[in-house]
């Protein structure tokens, strides 16, 4: 194809509103341009890479034994409501909501759990139809509050979604672990470096989920890992260090003046802040109310508000404000604490404070704390949960120290369970006559999200992207040096034509302009191969570039054509055995 048709128009600058390089390098090189914030139009050079995304992505799903569907974008609000998500949605102001003319509710589908559960109720009237397994690869919106990295955090975008369907939680294993290998042979065939975690389920919900990471500094996502475990900082977990005690004795009140923050007090008591006690309160929220909890924690630790809502059943929980403390407990941020709180309070624990003997606690009094205090003897010991958030450093689950570092989501599996088919009285009667709700999966691909994040891994900071051969929108550019000379631009072509019949695609650079300014589009393009026709052409010869390994020589015609043909399918062929490989292993 000739560069002329394709409407390439590459910025001289670097964009001064991208969020990131590879958010950069996709404005700079026309692949995207924004519409509005989080919405963006794709080039015809982005949607090839999309379209190639798109294919490997629905082909190892299918191969998987998943069916392509299409479900629709405009989903009722009745629907939603049945399965208690809309209020979830609508609290969280993720929705986009529309009405029809009769005044019905819609929203724009940021998921579709409960379309394609209504789908599989009319489609398998009995346990022989399953397992099922039906995706699309479409549209999604989320009113996202502050969109930005291009497409990592778009209000508009496009994801694969899947779906399982099994009698029994058996059938739901067997199907979660076929697509979680889908997943790998996906991900290895892109080239990609990831990891798997365990992750929070969120809106979505279910007994079990893991995320699917691509390593980078960009991403937004902390993950902590060690040797044998790794998790989403939501979920994880980890051995706390032991608590340094505090002298033991009977409960005293003691003046603490300007002692507001657990720093201060265990400067001013004189003891380690893992021997104080931390007294917070949090909102939760649920579908129909909102209300506070009190946290016991050790000083030293932190609430993982994600590990709490979870525990409670609730949609999110939030730290109260002042005004909300004082009612709640009666005293004032900074001097809460079980001891000399209003009766009837509900509390919960952190399992840090089990086996604790002497803490250094607020009492519910201005500027004053109780020392040696234990629980169970100064203050009922309420529940315990793991609320803590785990830290690197710190002994993961494995035994082994846990690092961390960034990442973006490229994918996420679920097992549902029978969340959404009780919601909408999905099932089959079985052979004894009884009926059972479909046991579901529901698993996730960002097909846009995954094109930012190959960039990120396949760019660098001075000259451009370095697409992949596998997803390149074009395998090789090839520059007439002069776009108007017949006999440059009759060597491109024909190359390009020779190229394109064993199966290498071309674009071939009739652009007017200096040679100088196409071979710094070529960069910011990041093509894998790069063909150049100038004054070598009279011998007979081309400069050839590969982007990818970088090096650059000065061949002949013939050579040029058989060796990029080579190159091309050598590399296809490598993406195609590393998705072998890891199939193979079974992961």
């Amino acid at each position: 194809m000739k560069a002329s048709q394709i409407g390439l128009q590459i910025l001289r600058d670097m964009p001064s509103d991208a969020d990131d390089l590879a958010h950069a390098w996709l404005l700079r090189g026309g692949y995207i341009h924004r519409h509005a914030a989080g919405i963006y139009c794709f080039t015809g050079m982005m949607y090839r890479v999309e379209q190639k995304v798109s294919n490997i992505v629905a082909e190892e799903i299918t191969r998987f034994g998943g069916m392509q569907v299409r479900l629709p974008i405009l989903q009722s609000a009745e629907i939603w409501e049945q399965s208690g998500r809309w209020a979830v949605y609508e609290k969280a102001s993720l929705m986009f909501q529309s009405t029809d003319r009769k005044g019905r509710l819609f929203g724009l589908s940021p998921t579709a759990e409960e379309v394609v559960c209504d789908l599989a109720k009319h489609l398998i009237r009995g346990p022989a139809q399953m397992p099922l397994n039906l995706f699309q690869q479409n549209h999604k919106f989320r009113d996202e509050l502050r969109p930005r990295s291009g497409l990592l955090r778009s209000r508009e975008f496009i994801m694969m979604d899947a779906y399982s369907f099994d009698l029994d939680e058996e059938g739901l294993d067997l199907s979660y672990r076929k697509m979680r290998q889908a997943y790998h042979a996906i991900y290895k065939k892109l080239g990609f470096e990831y990891i798997v975690v365990q992750a929070d389920s969120g809106a979505i919900g279910g007994s079990a989920s893991e995320e699917f990471m691509a390593t980078s500094d960009a991403g937004e996502d902390t993950l902590l890992f060690s040797d044998g475990y790794a998790a989403n900082i939501e979920r994880a977990v980890s051995v706390a260090p032991p608590a340094v005690p505090g002298p033991e004795g009977e409960m005293e009140i003691i003046a603490t003046p300007d002692s507001e923050t657990i720093k201060k007090v265990a400067d001013f008591v004189g003891v380690d802040a893992s021997a104080v006690l931390k007294t917070l309160v949090f909102d939760l929220t649920y579908n129909d109310r909102v209300e506070p909890i009190v946290v016991l924690i050790r000083g030293d630790s932190d609430v993982n508000a994600v590990k709490l809502a979870n525990h409670f059943g609730a949609i999110a929980a939030e730290p109260s404000d002042a005004e909300t403390v004082t009612k709640v407990t009666g005293a004032a941020p900074g001097y809460v604490g079980p001891i000399g709180m209003k009766p009837g309070v509900r509390m919960i624990a952190d399992t840090t404070l089990e086996g604790l003997t002497s803490l250094v606690s607020g009492c519910c009094a201005p500027e004053k704390h109780a020392v040696r205090v234990k629980p169970g003897r100064d203050f009922d010991m309420p529940d315990v949960a793991d609320l803590r958030m785990a830290r690197v450093g710190e002994m993961g689950p494995d035994g082994t120290v846990l690092r961390d570092c960034k990442g973006i989501e490229i994918g996420h599996i679920f097992k549902l369970g029978s969340k959404y088919s009780e919601a909408l009285n999905a099932g089959v009667t079985d052979s004894e006559q009884k009926f059972r709700n479909f046991q579901m999966g529901c698993y996730g691909i960002g097909t846009t999200r995954i094109q930012q994040a190959m960039v990120d891994q396949n760019c660098d900071a001075e000259t451009g992207i370095k697409w992949p051969v596998i997803i390149a929108p074009f395998h090789a550019h090839l520059i007439p040096v002069k776009a108007d000379d017949p006999e440059m631009m009759g060597a491109a072509e024909a190359m390009a034509e020779k190229l394109e019949a064993q199966g290498c695609e071309c674009m071939v650079d009739d652009r007017k302009g200096s040679v100088g300014s196409k071979l710094k589009d070529s960069d910011i393009l990041g093509l894998p191969v790069r063909v150049v026709f100038g004054r070598d052409l009279k011998e007979g010869k081309v400069e050839i570039y590969n982007r990818i390994t970088d090096e650059k020589d000065i061949v002949a015609l013939d050579e040029a054509t058989k060796g990029l043909a080579e190159f091309i399918n050598a590399e296809i062929n490598a993406a195609n055995a590393r998705r072998d490989a890891i199939v193979a292993e079974g992961v």
